[in-house]
């Protein structure tokens, strides 16, 4: 369906697909790995504050930067943090050395970062669609995110989970690892003719 609305939005398509997939993994699995780090209630629920406190800190700063540095680099930038932070977090897993205050710690980063994939995303849609597909375009990437992450991903963390502790965090890395190298290989010159678009009525007002 998404090959209508051409290559560029193909592209940022499954990269939020298969970052949407990775935070579905990550949903499940972090307050399940708490709860067998800590008995201690007031530290499990401050996992879900430190995922949801970058929301109100961050979101209108780095709205901002979105607007003046290429967002592809932003979106590329923030799920490689997200990969090499839960990668780290595998690791740590594997050799029985991680700690609730580790994976607190990772899930306030994990937090900034998917406030800077999220709003990038959707920034993204005027320069890789034409006017009359934006509702088309940020539809397909909301409905994507309640069924990928709500409906595939957390069941297969479960899944995972039970198989292995740290897998699902595995997995988690390297689709935000792949996500990453979607966003970069998003047409350069489908962004800049976009662009030229926008800048064309503001010449013409001026003349």
């Amino acid at each position: 369906m998404s090959e209508k609305l051409g290559p560029a939005f193909n592209r940022l398509f499954s990269a939020s697909v298969i970052s949407n997939l990775s935070d579905g993994l990550l949903a499940v699995a972090a307050p399940l790995l708490a709860i067998s780090l800590t008995k201690d209630p007031v530290l499990i629920s401050l996992l879900s504050a430190f995922v949801m406190l970058p929301w109100l800190l961050f979101a209108i700063p780095i709205g901002a930067v979105v607007d003046r540095v290429d967002r592809r680099h932003i979106l590329a930038t923030a799920n490689t943090t997200r990969g090499v932070v839960v990668g780290l977090l595998a690791l740590s897993i594997s050799l029985d050395s991680v700690n609730i205050y580790q994976l607190m710690i990772s899930a306030f980063v994990i937090g900034t970062c998917e406030v800077a994939s999220d709003t990038t995303s959707q920034s993204l849609i005027p320069q890789v669609l034409d006017k009359e597909n934006f509702e088309k375009g940020n539809s397909r990437l909301s409905i994507s995110e309640v069924v990928v992450q709500g409906f595939i991903g957390a069941p297969m963390s479960g899944f995972l989970y039970a198989t292995a502790i740290a897998l699902p965090f595995f997995f988690n890395s390297v689709g935000f690892m792949i996500a990453a190298l979607l966003a970069l290989s998003i047409p350069i010159q489908h962004l800049q003719i976009a662009r030229e678009k926008t800048s064309e009525p503001k010449k013409s007002f001026r003349e």
